[in-house]
């Protein structure tokens, strides 16, 4: 029926609100569906096809161009692919799940060009669907942020899941639905929507963390992750509850109006913040809240990794600066010091610990932690600036960790064991291209010029000195140069040790290098010329309240 009203009125735009979720669950069933045929896969992608271009014309017909020729070109590949990759299904799941998420970041660009009004260089935020859907800056960058991720993590781990013999075809449907569940938890604006998003992000990666059947570690990541999980989940859920019994209302710029009232019990409301700081505490994983970063990170399979450390970490901040920017606005008296006080303990916490890790994954993952902490100092800072400079460095954070974790899958495809310290020595001499990636992903994280890290970081240490937190960004330079220090540590070992000889080439080839050359180049050219992706996040610090 919704459908339906979209279509006959499409002045409204109604439907754009959430075009790229739709691209993305089209792919997913349709892989779904191509896994299930087997051999037969034309008896679906025949249909699919004939469909998605009927729509796609019927579109155009409608002035609606640019969704249209996404909408065709999208059904012609559902043909094409598994015609041109038969014998190679593994590589055509693959093949579909890139297309579909290249099509929905169009959809996302043409969103942003389209739908989208600016004014005076700002991005007007609106509503849709009837208030729960969000068309502002924060829903733009979380969709573009996890759709780039999943375009780098798809010819990432292909070949590493092949290898290790793992690959399933319910993957590439998993993490289409899991990108899905991310992008609506950047519109979400109402507290179903918000909770419907986060549990189809969050089961999806549960499956995805479990998918080396044969790998205890890979067991027992999932199962940590799913309990924990579900444990955050109930406490989020509890204290979105406490919030309707004290405002009445689900919508979250209106609870931001009631919040303020007199009348509005303050105690129940304050509970309902707690809760609610500690469930997206978890999803962020924030110290205390980070018990799960570790051992997930490692045990699951790195190319999951990888899309976690990316792509749930913008997803979580995205509902994090929503919440706490537009429902707490008025409390931000209260929440201010205590996401401070986090933020300063996540980003010592994180860099100490990954002082004392071997394993890269491990180093990884408390390098993620103490990212989480700068990436906290912008929504500390309940400021424009603050939003702008987090929206920003969750992008920055994503593409860098992105190379780094592409280096790792290509020394674990050939040692098929954990990665550790001793498998880098060397490395600088047997694997100069690899060793080069490596350390320009390394130096960004670590926040060094000319990468893209140091623009990230510089923007959120700006906000913070605009909020009067001078004491946090103090806090902040400091974990930086604890975090450097392990940072150039791994680069030393690649490039001043001795190499072992008996250790196995990397393996890199194919989608891998085309992945991870690109990473590489996003993080020097950002890094030099970031101009016309901060004046988009500039533009898009306008909410709607």
């Amino acid at each position: 029926m919704i459908l339906a009203q979209a279509l006959a009125a499409p002045e409204t735009f109604v439907w754009s609100a959430f075009a790229p979720e739709l691209l993305a669950t089209a792919g997913a069933l349709t892989l779904m569906l191509l896994a299930v045929a087997g051999r037969r896969r034309m008896l679906v992608a025949l249909p699919v096809g004939a469909i998605a271009v009927a729509l796609g014309a019927f579109l155009i017909s409608r002035d609606l161009v640019a969704p249209g020729a996404v909408t065709v070109v999208f059904g012609a590949g559902v043909v094409a692919l598994p015609i041109g990759l038969a014998a190679a299904p593994p590589m055509m799941h693959a093949a579909v799940a890139w297309w579909s998420a290249l099509g929905s970041l169009v959809l996302t660009l043409w969103q942003a060009m389209g739908p989208m009004q600016y004014q005076d260089g700002a991005l007007i935020a609106t509503e849709a669907m009837g208030g729960s859907i969000a068309m502002d800056g924060i829903a733009l960058f979380t969709r573009v942020t996890v759709y780039v991720t999943v375009l780098f993590v798809l010819p990432l781990g292909h070949a590493y899941l092949r290898d290790r013999e793992i690959h399933r075809p319910e993957y590439e449907p998993l993490l289409l639905f899991s990108a899905v569940g991310m992008t609506l938890l950047g519109a979400a604006n109402d507290l179903i929507i918000l909770f419907v998003a986060l549990e189809i992000l969050s089961i999806a990666l549960y499956v995805m963390c479990g998918m080396a059947r044969r790998d205890r570690r890979s067991q027992e990541a999932a199962v940590k992750y799913f309990v924990m999980g579900a444990v955050a989940s109930a406490i989020l859920l509890y204290g979105m509850a406490l919030i309707y019994v004290a405002v009445g209302s689900l919508d979250i710029p209106s609870i931001g109006l009631a919040v303020g009232l007199t009348s509005t019990p303050q105690r129940v409301v304050a509970i309902g913040l707690i809760l609610t700081t500690v469930g997206l505490g978890f999803k962020v994983a924030l110290v205390p809240f980070h018990a799960w970063t570790p051992d997930v990170y490692q045990g699951a399979p790195t190319n999951v990794t990888a899309f976690m450390a990316a792509g749930t970490k913008a997803a979580a901040f995205a509902v994090v600066l929503r919440l706490y920017l537009v429902s707490f606005g008025s409390l931000a008296d209260y929440w201010v010091p205590v996401i401070a006080v986090l933020a300063a303990i996540t980003m010592v916490y994180g860099a100490v610990v990954a002082l004392v890790q071997h394993d890269v994954k491990r180093i990884l993952a408390y390098s993620a932690l103490a990212h989480a902490g700068y990436a906290a100092i912008g929504v500390a800072s309940a400021n424009r600036a603050g939003l702008s400079a987090t929206l920003w460095y969750l992008l920055t954070y994503a593409i860098g960790t992105l190379a780094a974790f592409g280096v790792v899958l290509a020394i674990e495809r050939s040692n098929r064991r954990e990665v550790t310290l001793a498998d880098l020595r060397g490395l600088g001499r047997t694997s100069p291209f690899l060793a080069g990636i490596f350390s320009i992903a390394l130096l960004s994280l670590a926040g060094l010029p000319p990468t893209i890290g140091f623009v990230g970081k510089l923007t959120v240490f700006e906000a913070g000195l605009q909020a009067d937190l001078a004491w946090l960004v103090v806090i902040g330079v400091i974990s930086s140069v604890i975090a450097a220090f392990f940072y150039l540590r791994l680069m030393g070992m690649m490039f001043l040790e001795d190499p072992d000889e008996s250790a196995d080439e990397p393996l890199y080839a194919g989608g891998w290098g085309f992945a991870v050359n690109v990473a590489a180049i996003l993080v020097l050219f950002l890094g030099i010329q970031p101009s016309f992706l901060l004046d988009l996040a500039d533009a898009s610090t306008i909410l709607v309240r």
